[in-house]
C-alpha cells in the first residue's frame, strides 16, 4: 500500500497532538486535581463537548475547550505546577495546527482569537501566551515567571502587583509590656504583598509592612502614645492539594514608654485536602531581644528592662468554604515557650470584587503561680481586630490565588512580647 507524503504527515500531525493533548491530564501524579472537580470544573481530560467551538478558516482548524464557571474563574496548572490566571486578563490561547488541508511543523503555534472570554476554562496542558505570543505566562497574570522561562539566567526584571492589598481597621491588645494595667486600644493600617519569584515555579514571595496608633489617651504610667510599627517578609508555596507552607522574618518597632526593636521567625505547614480541609501546624521564635530603660510619666524611677517576642506554637485547622469561594476560616490552640496556653482564630470574608473583611483574635493564657494574687493579669496576653482589605490590582478579593500572601502581616496576635 503507497502512503502519500501529504497523508502520512497528516497522520503524524494526528498522533502527536493526540499526545499533546492527553499526557498533561496525567502529568499530576497520574491523576485529575480533584480540587478542580470538587468545584464544579470539568475534568481535565474531558473537555465539555457542550462548549467546543470551531474556528475554520481557508489554511487551519483550531479547536478550544471552553467552559462557563459557574462560581468564578478557575486557575489552571501551568508548565512547572503554578496556576496560571487568565479570566480577567486579556491572553491568546495557542493550540497546534490540526487543518489536514495545510499542515504546519508541531513546533509552531496558532492564536485563537483576541481576548480570553470571562468564565473560560483553560484545561491542564493548555498555554497560555501573551499577545504576540512573546512567552507562555505561568502564574499570575502580568509577571508569573513567563519571561524567565525564556531567560532563567537572567531573572527578568519584572514586578507584579496583582497580589497587592491594602488594609485598616481597628485593634485592641494587651500583654506583659502594659504592665498589667490599661490595655491598648487603636487604628493600623498597612499593606501586603505577594508574587512569584523568578524561575522557580510554583513558590512565592511576600512583603508587608503595617502601622498601629494606640493610647491615643496614654496610660496610667505614661502619657505617651502607642506607635508600632511591623514588618513581614518571607518565602511561601501554595497548593490545591498536599503540603503547603513557608517561613517569614518578622519586624517590631514598638515606640511608647520604651523603644524596643525586636525580630522573629515565624513559620506554618499544612496539609491541603481536596475536600476544602486544610491541617496544620504553625509557630513563631524570637530571634532578636531588645535591652532598654523604661521611662514613665507618673514619677516613677526609671528601670532598664529586657524585651523579647514571645515563642508560640499551635495546631491549626482551616476550612475554605464552597459556597463563597475566597472565604475562610481558622481556628488554632497551642502553647507558649513558657508553657502557658493559647487559642485564637480568624476570618476572611470577600465582600466583593475589591473588598473583603478580615478579623481574629488570639488568647494567651498564663501559667499562675500558686497563692499569687492578682499577677496572673499583668502576664495574661490577648489581641483582637479587624480589618477592611481592599485589593487595587487585576486579582479578585474571590477566589485563592497560588501568589496570594500566605501570611498576614505580623500582628500583637502573632507577635507577642514580654519582659524581664
Amino acid at each position: 500500500m503507497n502512503i502519500s507524503p501529504q497523508l502520512f504527515r497528516g497522520l503524524l500531525a494526528v498522533s502527536l497532538a493526540t499526545v499533546w493533548l492527553v499526557t498533561p491530564a496525567f502529568s499530576q501524579s497520574g491523576a485529575v486535581n480533584p480540587l478542580r472537580q470538587a468545584r464544579g470544573s470539568a475534568p481535565a481530560t474531558q473537555a465539555p463537548t457542550s462548549s467546543v467551538e470551531t474556528a475554520r478558516t481557508s489554511s487551519q482548524t483550531v479547536q478550544r475547550a471552553s467552559h462557563t464557571a459557574q462560581a468564578s474563574p478557575m486557575r489552571p496548572t501551568g508548565f512547572d505546577g503554578a496556576a496560571s490566571r487568565f479570566a480577567s486578563n486579556q491572553r491568546s490561547v495557542i493550540a497546534p495546527s490540526q487543518s489536514p488541508a495545510r499542515q504546519q511543523p508541531l513546533t509552531e503555534t496558532r492564536i485563537l482569537g483576541s481576548e480570553l472570554l470571562e468564565g473560560d476554562v483553560i484545561y491542564e496542558g493548555d498555554m497560555i501566551f501573551e499577545e504576540g505570543g512573546k512567552g507562555p505566562i505561568v502564574g499570575t497574570s502580568c509577571c508569573g515567571g513567563g519571561g524567565c522561562l525564556q531567560c532563567c539566567a537572567i531573572p527578568c526584571p519584572q514586578i507584579c502587583f496583582d497580589n497587592f492589598e491594602v488594609f485598616a481597621g481597628v485593634q485592641g491588645f494587651t500583654g506583659p509590656v502594659n504592665r498589667g494595667q490599661t490595655g491598648s486600644f487603636g487604628f493600623h493600617e498597612g499593606f501586603n504583598w505577594g508574587a512569584p519569584v523568578p524561575c522557580f515555579g510554583a513558590l512565592g514571595a511576600q512583603l508587608g509592612l503595617q502601622t498601629t496608633q494606640s493610647n491615643l489617651s496614654g496610660a496610667e504610667f505614661t502619657d505617651e502614645t502607642r506607635h508600632q510599627l511591623f514588618a513581614t517578609g518571607g518565602l511561601f508555596r501554595r497548593v490545591d492539594w498536599g503540603l503547603q507552607g513557608g517561613v517569614v522574618f518578622d519586624y517590631l518597632s514598638d515606640d511608647w514608654y520604651a523603644n524596643t526593636s525586636l525580630a522573629q521567625m515565624r513559620g506554618e505547614m499544612s496539609w491541603v485536602f481536596p475536600c476544602l480541609h486544610e491541617l496544620g501546624f504553625w509557630f513563631a521564635s524570637s530571634t532578636r531581644n531588645d535591652t532598654q530603660v523604661s521611662t514613665f510619666s507618673n514619677g516613677a524611677a526609671a528601670i532598664t528592662e529586657t524585651f523579647e517576642s514571645t515563642n508560640l506554637y499551635a495546631f491549626f485547622y482551616r476550612h475554605h468554604f464552597e459556597a463563597l469561594e475566597g472565604a475562610q476560616a481558622r481556628v488554632y490552640a497551642g502553647w507558649t515557650g513558657d508553657s502557658d496556653g493559647l487559642i485564637g482564630a480568624d476570618l476572611r470574608l470577600p465582600l466583593s470584587c475589591d473588598w473583603a473583611l478580615e478579623g481574629g483574635f488570639t488568647y494567651l493564657i498564663p501559667e499562675q503561680a500558686t497563692g499569687v494574687v492578682g499577677r496572673g493579669h499583668a502576664e495574661e496576653s490577648w489581641n483582637i481586630g479587624m480589618s477592611l482589605v481592599w485589593y487595587p490590582g487585576a486579582r479578585s478579593a474571590y477566589g485563592n490565588d497560588y501568589y496570594r500572601p500566605l501570611f498576614n502581616v505580623a500582628n500583637n496576635g502573632s507577635f507577642m512580647v514580654g519582659r524581664q
